[in-house]
């Protein structure tokens, strides 16, 4: 089946391409500057430190004292507190992005990466105060609850996933290391664990340079296609605003957003829509994670369901946080 979808798919998109010139680039354009303005400054630094503070592990031991702390709150060894913490605070898709290059230098198992990436591929603080406190909510509710339905349910879901991945790790020695360990195309060289604690070398640091504006290149490709699938959506001929809302949110977050920021609703339909769309973060956010984990044996239908279950409770949370208020 999918060997069908696919080419009749890119030929559809090529069509539309040819067809509509200007349409195209204008949201190719759209796209470019998005992550020209928004991603490229936010989020490019943090991928360049990310990568060197993984390789050369100068973190480990402060984050091996602070491990017995913070698992009172949360299951997770020491190595998976910075994506965790990263993850929530820098915004997506920093989170799987460190968890593959924990998995690569092999602090890891490839199961954890990606556990935690599910976990951690969140919507910062600022881009959710921007996006949906100020455009949709406009004061008449309280950030919290915002904050609450977006963060929540990937914490609550992510600390069964964990449990059940550490109760997991009980199986036999073999049977685990079939299971768990790091798969990398890259060679073996690239799993060889630095040593803590190592200084900042400028090989390290060239190498962090490189991965850094690598990683914004390939979001950069994937926010363009996605810009453009979207456009093709608002193209069709389709009456019902909400149907269009749901479909352009599902395909890419911030087209989402916006369009139900124009929508001539109440309040309980925006908060319910943006949440799931931001809670289950469209096909853009499942292309940008893949390719993030794409070499450490990352299974996409795992992602998926994981922000499946997200986009649900959150619905229900913020379904109760709108009846209390």
């Amino acid at each position: 089946m999918r060997k069908r979808i696919l080419p009749i798919l890119f030929t559809v998109v090529i069509v539309y391409c040819l067809a509509f010139p200007l349409r195209m680039a204008e949201s190719v354009a759209d796209g470019l500057t998005l992550w020209y303005h928004s991603i490229l400054p936010t989020l490019l630094p943090f991928c360049i430190f990310s990568n060197i503070i993984v390789q050369t592990g100068i973190y480990d031991r402060a984050l091996t004292r602070l491990a017995p702390l913070f698992q009172v709150f949360y299951p997770v060894k020491s190595p998976l507190i910075y994506p965790l913490i990263a993850g929530f605070l820098f915004g997506f898709p920093i989170g799987s992005k460190i968890c593959a290059d924990l998995c690569h230098a092999g602090k890891i198992s490839s199961r954890e990466a990606e556990t935690v990436s599910c976990i951690s591929n969140n919507f910062g603080p600022a881009f959710l105060y921007n996006y949906l406190f100020r455009k949709i909510f406009s004061g008449q509710l309280p950030a919290a609850a915002v904050y609450a339905a977006c963060y929540l349910p990937p914490l609550l879901i992510g600390r069964f996933a964990l449990s059940r991945l550490y109760s997991d790790e009980r199986v036999p020695k073999k049977k685990k290391d079939s299971l768990f360990n790091c798969r990398s195309t890259a060679g073996k060289k690239k799993n060889e664990k630095p040593t803590s604690g190592s200084p900042v070398s400028m090989k390290i640091l060239d190498a962090g340079i490189m991965d850094g504006f690598s990683t914004m290149v390939k979001l950069a490709g994937y926010i363009i296609l996605s810009a453009l699938m979207a456009d093709m959506i608002r193209s069709l001929p389709l009456q019902n605003d909400l149907l269009q809302c749901i479909s352009v949110g599902l395909i890419e977050i911030t087209n989402g957003i916006n369009y139900v920021s124009q929508l001539s609703a109440g309040l309980i339909p925006k908060a319910l829509l943006t949440v799931g769309i931001v809670n289950l973060g469209g096909i853009s956010g499942l292309m940008q994670t893949h390719s993030m984990m794409r070499e450490t044996g990352f299974r996409l239908q795992h992602y998926l369901a994981f922000r499946i279950l997200c986009s649900l409770a959150g619905l229900l949370l913020m379904g109760i946080i709108l009846r209390m208020c």
